[in-house]
């Protein structure tokens, strides 16, 4: 993620050199934001799936009770995945709305600066989430 950031830092760069209209002089304090939030839920949203990475099959229960343990553990990450995200969207809202009031003329530039960067890191985090991640082997 750090260098995620890091190229789109470099693509910040790029375009306040060439094309200064279309990026927000605010931009590198929502780079360091979205670095900062995508961390955090992406560390909480890992912590909350590691029951589901870890799941053993218990072999002397029947299939049936051994499917309700599963989709229990999955039920819990969905739930805590949708948590973390619609808090993230409502603290982004916050923002956009805060920054519209105290910064009006710089808002649309701002506006979709922050669309962009938003989008990016979204596709980032489920590209990132959709891996598949290698568990500890038990021996």
């Amino acid at each position: 993620m750090l260098i995620f950031s890091i190229v789109i830092i470099v693509i910040y760069i790029i375009l306040r050199n060439f094309a200064p209209q279309l990026v927000s002089p605010n931009l590198p304090y929502l780079i360091v934001i979205f670095l900062l939030v995508s961390a955090i839920t992406h560390y909480l949203i890992v912590k909350t799936d590691v029951a589901r990475i870890e799941f053993r099959p218990d072999t002397s229960l029947t299939k049936e009770e051994q499917m309700k343990q599963l989709t229990a553990i999955e039920r819990k990450f969905i739930t805590h995945y949708m948590l973390t995200i619609t808090i993230k969207l409502l603290g982004f809202l916050v923002l956009l709305v805060l920054y519209a009031h105290f910064n009006r003329p710089d808002f649309f530039r701002f506006a979709i600066n922050f669309l962009v960067l938003y989008f990016l890191y979204s596709f980032f985090e489920i590209i990132y989430l959709k891996k598949p991640v290698v568990g500890k082997s038990k021996s």
